[in-house]
């Protein structure tokens, strides 16, 4: 049976303290000046990367999606139970996995701008739009365009990211005739000034042109034109922190090794007790302490889940903006507006305070039916192996022709 602590203490957040963001970290030095990067301790991942770099498009596809578990209404379907069982002896947050479930069965509910225009579903979306279909995008360029995508959204909305990235990408396609839009080849064209011009509406924008250019020619130089697959690799490359390096590692080569923590994780997270505030001063202190006790089955979830309720909370998104990234056949065009909008009023209003977040989710009936049927999922025998999200943790999964 799993410990439980009560949180020590509920009260409200009020006044928060100034803390250093690692968005701010990751901005201060340009590439010419380097500090000593720190070495990152690394989780053991049995991901084959020569493997997953022999793979050709549809198959990596199909393996990337599942192994991020990015599938189809993936907050709607109950998760196996035993993947919210902790190490042995450790102490998780009290009644954690009772929220946490019933936070998923909310997060099926609302469309969030993580949902379209996020860290892996920017290449796509992007791609889309400029007429190239997933099948026409290669594993490599994909990857590239992951950790260009996650390096243009520090302190800024993915909507904002995502149009940068649709700039790049158009003029690769019209002014300098690559067919597959952003390739590592494509940027270095690309002279500085006229990237800082592409990227203007993101937050830091020249600095970033300064970064990915430098990146793309490490990538070149270094990394036989690919994106590292190994964190302090990652790490090594300029204006790249922690969040960027494991969510790029994560989403390119289905390598989890570490949570990914933003400002809207870092926030939550403390507000409800899931980590100590006084020992958490920026969000990769938050992720070493979440880490700690999170069971490792939610690592590769959990800032999806929390990011789409932090983007809700922090400024009001007009979800018809949202939508006008989404091709026409896609069935989130027909989400209820009304509905979208009574659920973002509602989750604004109670999810800072940890008691009335939780008195929310509990006074809602509609999620109680699927949370009775997660938490008691662990006692049935029979159940329908299809029905359940199955987030890997330590196994490889092969596509077989």
């Amino acid at each position: 049976m799993q410990k439980i602590c009560k949180p020590s203490s509920m009260a409200i957040l009020r006044k928060r303290p100034l803390v250093k963001t690692e968005a701010s970290s990751e901005l201060e030095c340009l590439p010419e000046k380097r500090t000593k990067i720190k070495q990152e301790e690394v989780v053991p991942q049995p991901v084959d990367i020569d493997w997953v770099k022999s793979l050709p498009n549809k198959q990596y596809f199909e393996w990337i999606v599942v192994r991020n578990g990015n599938v189809p209404n993936r907050w709607a379907k109950p998760l196996d139970s035993s993947i919210y069982l902790p190490p042995a002896s450790i102490e998780v947050p009290y009644k954690f996995q009772e929220t946490y479930a019933r936070m998923r069965v909310l997060r099926s509910k609302i469309l969030a701008p993580v949902d379209i225009v996020g860290g892996s579903s920017i290449p796509v979306t992007v791609a889309s739009k400029c007429g190239i279909s997933r099948d026409q995008i290669s594993p490599k360029n994909y990857r590239l365009q992951v950790l260009l995508g996650v390096m243009l959204s520090s302190q800024t909305k993915d909507e904002v990211t995502a149009m940068a990235m649709y700039n790049i990408m158009q003029y690769c396609i019209q002014e300098l005739g690559v067919e597959q839009g952003i390739t590592l080849e494509a940027v270095l064209q690309i002279s500085e000034t006229k990237l800082d011009e592409l990227i203007h509406s993101v937050g830091f924008h020249t600095r970033k042109a300064k970064y990915i250019l430098a990146t793309c020619q490490i990538l070149q130089d270094q990394h036989l034109r690919d994106v590292p697959a190994t964190i302090n690799e990652l790490l090594a490359l300029p204006g790249v922190g922690p969040k960027m390096a494991y969510l790029t590692l994560q989403k390119a080569w289905g390598k989890i090794e570490g949570i990914c923590v933003d400002v809207h994780v870092d926030r939550l997270t403390k507000a409800w007790k899931w980590v100590d505030p006084q020992k958490c001063r920026t969000p990769d202190q938050t992720r070493i302490l979440l880490q700690d006790w999170l069971p490792r089955g939610l690592w590769t979830e959990i800032n999806g889940l929390l990011v789409g309720f932090g983007q809700i909370i922090t400024k009001s998104r007009n979800v018809d903006d949202l939508l006008k990234f989404l091709p026409l056949d896609d069935p989130r065009n027909s989400i209820d507006l009304d509905l979208q909008s009574q659920l973002y009023k509602e989750i604004q209003q109670n999810i800072m305070s940890y008691p009335k977040w939780v008195k929310y989710l509990e006074g809602n009936p509609e999620l109680d039916l699927h949370v009775d049927a997660e938490i008691k999922d662990q006692q049935m025998k029979d159940t329908n192996e299809e029905t359940l999200v199955q987030l890997e943790d330590n196994i490889r999964v092969k596509v077989e022709d």
